[in-house]
């Protein structure tokens, strides 16, 4: 699935499709929420969640980039 038919999905059939196909790839922690980042196809999408009480508080979809560079051990790229 590319990026752009992604988004021109409903935001429900998004969540449904991200449940069902999406794969868990890491966990990024902020102070008061946390990150979840998954793959779906060549996107990755991010969900923020808000500690203790678990509400979605950010959704973030993109294909690569600086996005990527919280869930690196060290925080950069090297190529």
């Amino acid at each position: 699935m590319k990026l752009y038919d992604y988004l021109m999905l409903k935001e429900q059939e998004q969540v449904l499709l991200l449940a069902r196909k999406g794969e868990f790839v890491a966990k990024f922690d902020n102070v008061g929420t946390h990150c979840v980042l998954y793959s779906l196809s060549s996107i990755f999408v991010e969900i923020e969640h808000e500690k203790g009480t678990n509400k979605v508080v950010n959704r973030a979809i993109f294909q690569s980039g600086a996005d990527l560079e919280k869930y690196l051990p060290s925080g950069e790229i090297i190529i």
